[in-house]
């Protein structure tokens, strides 16, 4: 090893730390007092520490070694050579010769030795450590997430390629490792590959290459690259590092960046000579935004409330199912025992008021099944024109004259597929509570018109639209947020019971459409109702069939109810008229008793929620063994999904709970006069 003089040791420790720590050797710098305060990349190979671990601790301490040059009989200011057993990291002894130089670096004052150590036995152990070092910098090498390749210095022909590199270029390290660019590129491609790489190796330090294209087995990629010289021993490049990056989608997208900010400056050269248009347009921007916001809000509020009312409803739905029973049996009874000539006509009198309480009842629990949306519609085709028109004189009477009416109709048939009975009811809530609102004097306006509503971008729904517009006090918003809501009111005691509008918005979404409302306090108020305009004509009205007497005493019944009152007074309504009635407390009870004879039933009067199977599941099972069965479903409260499939696609008939014995000796003749027409 050629010695170097103490200046030049100076120069090379503070000026080219790079070619101090590519030096082959160990090299370690050591003050007199023993401590480290060099060690290059030779050392941390040769000892297991890494230059931090090392430098500021004591040579002792460090590798066992006790600093002493003058007991070694070195002259002052003089070179000396010596072997020594060194400790490396782990605790291996391995046996060193070392070249100690006395130096005046630049990282301190103090006088130091430059220490340049090599390995005097090569055993099977260092052997085994170099390996398992040389395999660790592979393995970090090859699984770095960049391309990593090193050519000779000579010939530029690659000598080590990783599997990044690979992966890049989609091609096996085997194909061009020992080959040189030339063998793989264009000759203009290579011919600035080869001009870099020979910088780098003349210029002798780090050159870095911000974007560079290079064809690959997956098309163009661009790459950014740096590219190092790696010196030996005496200083001089022999090898060529190069480490690249794919920067390709990064580069795509700055491209795309710099095309929208390149779109953006010219748009906005071109807008600055329309200054006082921008201006107005972005207050009308501003405008919009501002309008969006709002509108959001507003439905982020009409889905809670949604929401609420949902909870509200199956509350109600509940309610109503229960009461329903219950009042079947108080109407049943009441209305048996008014019918009977026994009873005397003191009773009949105080049967009278039963019968008149259970009639507003009903009304109540209609109401709720209303704004529950559990209540069955009968729909048919209607024209909402026709409607209006035969209900404003009856609406004139009812507001009284002391309010102008007026009833705008549109232009063309405004056909809707609604409950006549339920739309009708709908008019006459929203009139009656724009009557409430206005004190003395004012005007009512109801209107029918044809609307578009954008579903989508590409498509647009047809709506009928109903308006009812009143003069009145108004609202305020809490109120407005709670109007739908069954049992609210904000009228006197005695003069509403709260569930008129609660009614109207339950029609309204069973009957697919929505409701909405403005109102300002002294400003009036608006309900504006959208309803899915209709194709077909109006419905025609059929005649009511006739049944024969024959056919009212031979009537056979098969009467599936699970309530054990409702059930009794149900055959009781049906035995006083002569018919033959057949219980059965549960459906499978009752698929015993049809299995044993299907014909001898001629109509089927069944509940429609019932634990264990519901009563439409029952029905299939009785159409299997005779499809054309009669069949006249009963419910105060069902999913209305499964009734209206029930009923709708298999033409049954329905009646809803609470009723009375006549409406049920009426339904089911009805049903019979259907049989006996077919």
């Amino acid at each position: 090893m050629a010695e170097s003089t103490p200046t030049q040791v100076e120069v090379s420790l503070r000026d080219d730390t790079a070619s101090f720590d590519q030096l082959g050797d160990a090299v370690l710098c050591v003050e007199s007092c023993g401590k480290i305060v060099a060690f290059n990349r030779g050392a941390e190979l040769l000892y297991g520490w890494s230059r931090f671990e090392a430098c500021g601790r004591t040579i002792e301490d460090l590798l066992g070694e006790v600093w002493c040059p003058e007991a070694r009989g070195a002259a002052p200011g003089q070179a000396h050579r010596y072997q020594v057993a060194h400790l490396r990291k782990g605790g291996r002894r391995i046996q060193v010769d070392v070249v100690a130089s006395p130096v005046r670096t630049a990282l301190g004052a103090k006088p130091s030795y430059l220490c340049v150590n090599r390995v005097l036995r090569d055993d099977e152990q260092s052997r085994t450590e170099l390996t398992e070092v040389n395999a660790f910098l592979e393995a970090i090498i090859e699984n770095l997430p960049l391309m990593v390749f090193v050519k000779d210095a000579e010939r530029l022909s690659f000598i080590r390629f990783n599997r990044a590199g690979e992966e890049l270029l989609g091609m096996p390290r085997t194909e061009l490792l020992g080959k040189t660019d030339h063998d793989f590129w264009p000759s203009e491609q290579v011919e600035h590959f080869i001009r870099k790489d020979r910088e780098t190796l003349s210029v002798g330090k780090l050159v870095e290459i911000p974007e560079e294209p290079i064809q690959s087995a997956f098309g163009r990629r661009w790459l950014r690259t740096k590219k190092i010289p790696l010196r030996d021993r005496n200083g001089k490049p022999a090898y060529l590092l190069g480490i690249s990056e794919d920067i390709t989608d990064q580069k795509r997208i700055n491209e795309e960046l710099r095309s929208v900010r390149e779109e953006l400056e010219q748009r906005v050269l071109e807008r600055t000579a329309e200054l006082s248009k921008l201006n107005s347009e972005l207050s009308a921007e501003i405008v919009e935004r501002k309008q969006a916001e709002r509108a959001l809000r507003e439905t982020e509020e009409q889905l809670r409330h949604a929401h609420k009312m949902e909870a509200v409803g199956l509350l109600a739905g509940g309610v109503a199912h229960d009461f329903n029973n219950l009042l079947t049996v108080i109407a049943g009874y009441a209305g048996a025992l008014r019918s009977d000539s026994t009873t005397p006509e003191s009773v009949k009198e105080e049967l009278a008021q039963i019968c008149k309480a259970t009639e507003q009842a009903t009304q109540l629990t209609r109401q709720l099944l209303a704004f529950s949306r559990r209540q069955v519609l009968q729909p048919e085709t209607l024209d909402l024109n026709h409607i209006l028109a035969e209900l404003e004189k009856m609406l004139k009477r009812l507001i009284g004259e002391d309010i102008q009416l007026l009833v705008r109709l549109a232009p063309r048939p405004a056909l809707v597929k609604a409950d006549p009975g339920q739309l009708e009811q709908v008019i006459l809530n929203l009139v009656v509570n724009a009557r409430d609102a206005i004190e003395s004097g004012g005007r009512i306006v109801i209107e029918a018109a044809h609307v578009e509503i954008s579903e989508t971008t590409r498509h647009a729904a047809s709506r009928v639209c109903l308006t009812v517009t009143d003069s009145g006090q108004g609202m305020d918003e809490a109120t407005r947020s709670r109007i739908f809501e069954p049992f609210f009111t904000t009228k006197e005691r005695g003069r509403g019971t709260g569930l008129g509008l609660a009614t109207v918005y339950g029609i309204v979404e069973q009957s697919g459409g929505s409701i909405t409302v403005w109102s300002e306090p002294g400003s009036g108020s608006s309900f504006r109702i959208l309803l899915p305009a209709a194709v077909a004509e109006p419905e025609v009205e059929l005649p009511p069939a006739r049944v024969s007497e024959d056919v009212k005493s031979g009537l056979a019944v098969l009467l599936v109810e699970d309530e054990e009152m409702v059930r009794a007074v149900t055959r009781r309504a049906l035995a006083q008229r002569g018919f033959q009635v057949f219980e059965a407390a549960s459906p499978f009870r009752a698929l015993e008793l049809f299995s044993a004879d299907p014909a001898r039933f001629d109509l089927i009067l069944t509940d429609v929620v019932m634990p264990g199977m519901n009563g439409p599941t029952m029905i299939e099972r009785f159409c299997e063994l005779r499809p054309n069965l009669k069949v006249l479903y009963m419910s105060g409260y069902t999913d209305n999904a499964l009734v209206d499939r029930a009923v709708t696609e298999r033409g049954h008939a329905f009646l809803q709970k609470p009723f009375t014995p006549t409406e049920l000796v009426d339904k089911v003749l009805e049903l019979a006069a259907q049989r006996t027409r077919a």
